[in-house]
């Protein structure tokens, strides 16, 4: 509910002023109701969800899509307006649901690594096979794959692929990204930032097209050192195709044994022999 001045009723006050000072992004009805018993608005914790709404109602408090959370609007911003983060609801999944295996993958990812400047159409999200998107993230898209621990980092609360995870991500589901044009405008700019021990530990477990592949990667990439640790490691024997289209003429590298008539269109130095 949008307000233009926010009232303060003696009751709650004491929550804000909690609030306030620990600026969280997303609060859970189970801090609230925390907050609500250790401040004296209320005697238990199960008197709790009325008060949420009650701020709710007062502009302290906006709505998600995610069961059980809120987006915190501080008085800084002079009126009940929320933050525009994309991520609210991926941050809402983590406050209400410790432990939830979501993670920032493919074009998601690549913006908050400063990789890419595009956002994409739909955030994207990587999740064990066999998890549910939740219905709050119906929006997003979900790529199911679940890289090592050592493929992720986090930034500002988000967990996210770090770089040696998105490139091994791709390799392993090229579809998966599909702003083609802009991972060939960054692949180079990633080259630097890659190292072998990383991403081979990302790729622990994936069918060896993912290691040709990614190995394909990095010689565009600039990162040759890395695609030689990787084809020495796992040797390629038989050609494999990066993304859906499987054309005659497509740009052919002999080193990793890949075809690509997907993101060849888009490289403008090629790939080295």
């Amino acid at each position: 509910m949008t307000v233009a001045a926010r009232s303060l009723p003696r009751r709650v006050a004491g929550i804000v002023e909690r609030l306030e000072l620990d600026q969280p992004r997303v609060v859970t009805m189970h801090e609230l109701a925390r907050l609500a018993v250790e401040t004296g608005a209320c005697d238990r914790e199960a008197d709790a969800p009325s008060l949420a709404y009650r701020l709710e109602d007062l502009g302290w408090l906006g709505s998600v899509r995610t069961r059980g959370a809120w987006e915190f609007l501080p008085g800084a911003r002079a009126g009940a307006f929320g933050s525009g983060d994309r991520f609210i609801e991926f941050r809402a999944q983590l406050a209400v649901r410790p432990g939830w295996p979501g993670v920032l993958a493919m074009e998601s990812a690549a913006t908050v690594l400063g990789l890419s400047q595009r956002l994409p159409e739909r955030e994207v999200v990587s999740l064990p096979a066999g998890v549910a998107l939740p219905k709050a993230m119906s929006d997003w898209r979900v790529v199911g794959l679940a890289l090592a621990e050592r493929g992720s980092a986090a930034s500002d609360g988000l967990p996210h692929w770090n770089v040696d995870g998105l490139v091994a991500g791709i390799a392993a589901r090229p579809s998966g990204y599909q702003d083609l044009a802009g991972l060939a405008q960054w692949l180079p700019e990633a080259g630097s930032r890659l190292r072998a021990p990383g991403l081979k530990t990302c790729l622990e477990g994936l069918p060896q097209s993912a290691y040709q592949r990614a190995a394909y990667l990095c010689r565009i990439s600039g990162a040759e050192t890395v695609a030689k640790e990787l084809l020495e490691s796992h040797p390629p024997v038989n050609q494999v195709w990066f993304g859906g289209r499987r054309q005659a003429g497509a740009h052919y590298d002999p080193v990793a044994k890949v075809s690509d008539a997907d993101l060849a269109p888009y490289l403008t130095g090629g790939v080295g022999a």
